[in-house]
């Protein structure tokens, strides 16, 4: 088991995503999370990239 630290921020997936590399296009993006195999969990969510996070994402499991 790997414990791990989640910091989610106020604002969109994909400004998530982007907030490591604040220049990345949407493109890269999408490529990032699909890297990671998150690109199918992201696209189920209600709104997709645009899904809004709050409250530290605290209604997505962080695991």
């Amino acid at each position: 088991m790997v414990l791990q630290d989640v910091n989610l921020f106020t604002g969109t997936v994909m400004e998530n995503i982007r907030y490591g590399r604040l220049d990345a296009t949407d493109v890269e993006c999408i490529a990032g999370a699909k890297l990671a195999n998150a690109d199918d969990i992201i696209r189920r969510l209600p709104d997709g990239y645009q899904t809004m996070l709050t409250g530290n994402g605290a209604r997505l499991s962080q695991g």
